[in-house]
């Protein structure tokens, strides 16, 4: 089983991924239930996308969905720990 210790928002642009903040494991959060309460959106095309991607503690990522701006923006709204753009 995957221990997972955190999980990046991020944003798509062309090729690049910009990072808008982070959740990391800590005794009052459970990250992986942040992860499966985040519903996964469908990528139409090659459009522009938010995305959350989780980590396992070797910094592996083992899951990835893309999902809405307000879907992110509620989840970032939610997470201890942004980081700064």
């Amino acid at each position: 089983m995957f221990s997972q210790s955190k999980i990046l928002v991020w944003y798509q642009v062309a090729s690049q991924k910009v990072i808008l903040g982070e959740a990391l494991k800590d005794e009052r959060q459970d990250v992986i239930s942040l992860w499966r309460q985040a519903p996964k959106e469908k990528i139409v095309g090659d459009s522009l996308g938010y995305h959350l991607s989780l980590f396992d503690d070797d910094g592996r990522e083992i899951g990835d969905k893309a999902v809405s701006m307000l879907t992110a923006d509620a989840f970032l709204s939610r997470a201890p720990a942004k980081l700064n753009a």
